[in-house]
């Protein structure tokens, strides 16, 4: 473990460097992945490609009061938050393959997550191929990434089994689901139904694979502590309010509090760390809803 964790920081596990556009290895690995994925790069691919219905903007007074010009470059912000995170978590994927191939026991759990990163591979050129930007940490994060990447750097093989596969593919299920159903452009919608067939298989495998270990006592624990974090994460983020601000400018108390509630924010929270707890619950059997549900992290912290 301690030789792995030096290849497996934050910034190789995410922030890889790109080769130079003219070195031969880009054009052998771009028409390898053409033969794979379902999309193509498009000139004319939107800026935006979800609508303020899906974040319920339509309904709040701190988005419609904007400029149209500003309403545009909000959901320009969006497109480029969704894309960002999609291919934060799928370049992640490389290295979590790349980790759990060489802690694998049999031939076959090498095969099994070569080809898991394969398919990260290919998920990531699909969410590149609609992309008119690069993606920057500084623009473009999320508080979720954090625990992953530390949970596939420092974690023990258990622990990345269950975080990345059982808890992060199963949250990225629903998420890249509401995603596609809301898509305002059919051919990304078509990548997301491909993408989540292999993330509906990858999830599966983590499920069967967890119940066929016994966790150490250093699992249990970092099982607990990345799980805790990556819930706080979710609760924690508030991308389209920072994106109405950062455009319109800063909104009092009392504004910020009637979008909360034009928008249903609780409500919508509350029920996804609901669906979040009963996922848990299908592979738990260490008590580890118990445990969280005694440190009160499924409980809504106050804004």
């Amino acid at each position: 473990m301690k030789d792995l964790k030096s290849y497996l920081s934050l910034d190789s596990t995410l922030f890889s460097e790109n080769l130079p556009k003219n070195n031969p290895l880009n054009s052998l690995l771009e028409r390898a992945l053409d033969n794979y994925t379902v999309s193509s790069p498009d000139k004319d691919v939107p800026k935006i490609l979800w609508a303020p219905e899906r974040y319920k903007l339509n309904q709040t007074n701190a988005f419609n009061n904007l400029e149209i010009e500003k309403q545009h470059s909000v959901m320009e912000k969006i497109t480029e938050l969704n894309l960002s995170l999609s291919c934060y978590i799928e370049t992640s994927g490389h290295n979590y393959g790349a980790k759990m191939i060489l802690l694998a026991d049999t031939i076959e759990e090498k095969s099994i997550y070569a080809l898991f990163a394969a398919e990260e591979a290919i998920h990531l050129k699909e969410f590149q191929n609609f992309m008119n930007f690069t993606p920057d940490p500084e623009v473009h994060w999320h508080p979720m990434l954090n625990p992953l990447a530390k949970a596939i750097e420092e974690g023990e093989k258990n622990t990345c089994l269950y975080i990345i596969q059982v808890l992060l593919e199963g949250f990225g299920m629903a998420h890249y689901s509401g995603l596609k159903d809301d898509c305002t452009y059919a051919p990304l919608k078509v990548a997301y139904e491909r993408i989540l067939k292999d993330e509906a298989r990858h999830h599966g495998t983590g499920i069967i694979l967890s119940k066929q270990n016994a966790l150490s006592k250093i699992e249990e624990e970092q099982i607990f502590e990345y799980t805790r974090e990556f819930i706080l994460s979710l609760q924690s983020a508030s991308w389209v309010l920072n994106c109405i601000e950062q455009i319109g400018g800063n909104l009092s108390i009392e504004e910020k509090k009637k979008y909360s509630a034009q928008t249903n924010q609780v409500q919508t929270m509350e029920f996804r760390l609901s669906k979040l707890r009963e996922m848990l619950q299908k592979v738990d059997d260490y008590d580890l809803v118990d445990k969280l549900d005694k440190d009160g992290v499924f409980k809504l912290k106050a804004s």
